[in-house]
C-alpha cells in the first residue's frame, strides 16, 4: 500500500510517485466543502485534514510528472517550468509589482545562515531552518502556503522537511518539490563531505480544487463524487 489508510502516510521514491500517490490519497480519504475564504471561493474542495509524505530518492529525473503514454492529459508542470520556479521564485529576492510577496523574499535572506549552521556544525544542529511570512501575512488576501523549511543532516545526508497551510496537490504538489528538490541540491553544493537525503512534507490542508476534478478522474480508478 502507498500509504496508511488511516494517517494519510505516504511513503515513497520519486517526487512523481509522490503526487500520484497523494491524488489517490486525497480521493480516497478527504472530505469535501464550498470555499467560503482564501482562493476560488464557492468551488468545492476535496482536503485531507493531515497529510505526511516521505520521498526517499527526490533527485530522480524527470522531476515533472510524466503523463500515461498518448494521453492528451494536461501535465501541471514541466522541467523548465520547475527551473523557473526555483531561480525566480524560490532563490531569487526579487518580486513582481503585481505580487505581494514571493517564497524567495524570505529564503534569500536565511539561506546563507543556514548553510553557516551546516557547516559549522558538521550537521549536527537542528537550528538550520526557514520560515516564511511574518505576522503581516495573515492580513494578505492569499497568505504563504509553504510555512517552513528544515534542514537536518542524518547519516551524511541532507534531509529537507517542509510544512504547508494548505497545498494544491494537482497542479502545486509536483512544481514546489521539483523546486524545492533543486533548492537542497543548491544546498548540498555548499557543503562538506554531505550527501543528497530525503523530502518530507507535511500539510494539514493538501487539496484537490474542484476544477481539477475531471483530470484527476481521468487519472486514477477511484473517482470524485460529488
Amino acid at each position: 500500500m502507498p500509504f496508511d489508510n488511516n494517517l494519510n502516510y505516504i511513503s515513497t521514491r520519486t517526487i512523481e510517485q509522490a503526487w500520484q500517490d497523494a491524488l489517490w490519497c486525497c480521493i480516497r480519504n478527504g472530505y469535501d466543502y464550498r470555499i467560503e475564504h482564501g482562493s476560488y471561493v464557492y468551488q468545492i474542495r476535496r482536503q485531507l485534514d493531515h497529510l505526511a509524505i516521505k520521498i526517499t530518492e527526490p533527485w530522480t529525473r524527470p522531476l515533472a510528472p510524466r503523463m500515461p503514454e498518448g494521453s492528451v492529459i494536461p501535465a501541471p508542470t514541466n522541467s523548465e517550468r520547475i527551473e523557473h520556479y526555483f531561480t525566480d521564485y524560490l532563490i531569487s529576492k526579487e518580486k513582481e509589482e503585481t505580487e505581494d510577496y514571493t517564497y524567495g523574499m524570505y529564503i534569500s535572506k536565511q539561506m546563507s545562515r543556514v548553510i553557516d549552521i551546516l557547516n559549522q556544525s558538521n550537521g549536527n544542529s537542528n537550528q538550520a531552518t526557514i520560515t516564511i511570512g511574518d505576522p503581516g501575512c495573515i492580513n494578505l488576501e492569499s497568505p504563504p502556503c509553504l510555512r517552513v523549511i528544515d534542514f537536518k543532516v542524518v547519516d551524511h545526508k541532507l534531509n529537507m522537511s517542509t510544512f504547508w497551510r494548505s497545498w494544491d496537490l494537482f497542479a502545486g504538489l509536483p512544481e514546489n518539490l521539483g523546486g524545492l528538490q533543486l533548492l537542497k541540491e543548491y544546498t548540498l553544493m555548499h557543503l562538506n563531505n554531505v550527501q543528497d537525503g530525503n523530502i518530507f512534507a507535511y500539510s494539514s490542508g493538501a487539496h484537490i480544487y474542484e476544477m481539477y476534478f475531471p483530470i484527476v478522474n481521468q487519472l486514477n480508478v477511484d473517482k470524485i463524487e460529488i
